[in-house]
């Protein structure tokens, strides 16, 4: 790992810093990350499409699919800007990532389940799931960015949240947000301009009338890799903080521009 080709300044930041950076970030991979949310997710809503127009489902079941192809496949994006934060957006290969993050699809599953269960049985006591949860949403990344198992990457997830509870929290609350209200914004935006400019009506439905719509699914779905940005990226600071990458950099730059000195003073 080359921490001097990083594509974002590795220093300490704070929640709305991490947050605030991950659209941008997801601006400047968007090549890489479009391929990738067609690959990953293209497929999910055409599912979506199919069963509610031939099947005929209703919207509480397909927002359960919705919301288990979020949970199961955001890692794909995990894997995409792992590459990204160290090189040039046209160097990145999805194709390839999305390869790979399917190669562990069952770890990345089996863990994901084990997650939600232990978080399910910890609602007993009411306050744990917003113990475990902040505390162990780094499982994918070290699962998928430091191939560790189940075991090394719930204990590394852990590690890494210890001592920074309240950023972890936020940070959990706002990756739970964001597909929500990805759905509502996509629902509004998509309706405002098919029903009242286009003045076509609401063919695919309306969030607050039907309980969901052919744009809210849109709009849920496009907001996974922001969602998976914030995540990725506060995982970054938390590595950042514990391993002192920016220290690392510091010293690095402090010994190129002794180098240089050096250089200069021979010629």
């Amino acid at each position: 790992m080359n921490l001097g080709a990083a594509r974002v300044v590795l220093r300490p930041r704070s929640l709305a810093d991490v947050i605030d950076l991950a659209l941008p970030f997801c601006v400047l991979g968007r090549r890489a990350l479009g391929t990738t949310m067609a690959l990953v997710y293209g497929p999910v809503a055409a599912l979506v499409a199919i069963l509610r127009m031939r099947a005929h489902w209703g919207w509480p079941a397909l927002w359960l699919v919705v919301a288990g192809a979020w949970l199961l496949f955001d890692g794909a994006f995990t894997v995409v800007m792992g590459d990204l934060l160290f090189k040039g957006p046209s160097e990145v290969a999805p194709r390839a990532l999305v390869r790979r993050f399917f190669g562990k699809a069952g770890t990345v599953t089996f863990a994901v389940v084990a997650r939600a269960i232990v978080l399910a049985a910890s609602s007993v006591l009411v306050i744990l799931p917003f113990l475990q949860g902040p505390s162990t949403q780094f499982v994918r990344e070290a699962l998928l960015l430091e191939n560790a198992t189940f075991g090394k990457a719930w204990s590394r997830s852990r590690a890494l949240a210890r001592h920074r509870g309240g950023f972890c929290f936020g940070l959990w609350g706002a990756t739970l947000l964001l597909p929500p209200v990805g759905a509502l914004v996509g629902d509004v935006l998509g309706n405002a301009i098919v029903g009242m400019v286009l003045q076509l009506g609401f063919p695919l439905g309306e969030l607050f009338v039907h309980g969901g719509s052919g744009f809210a699914v849109a709009g849920a779905l496009l907001a996974v890799p922001i969602a998976a940005a914030a995540r990725f990226l506060g995982y970054i600071d938390l590595r950042t903080r514990k391993e002192g990458w920016d220290i690392q950099l510091r010293f690095m730059r402090l010994a190129a521009e002794a180098a240089t000195g050096k250089g200069k003073r021979a010629a």
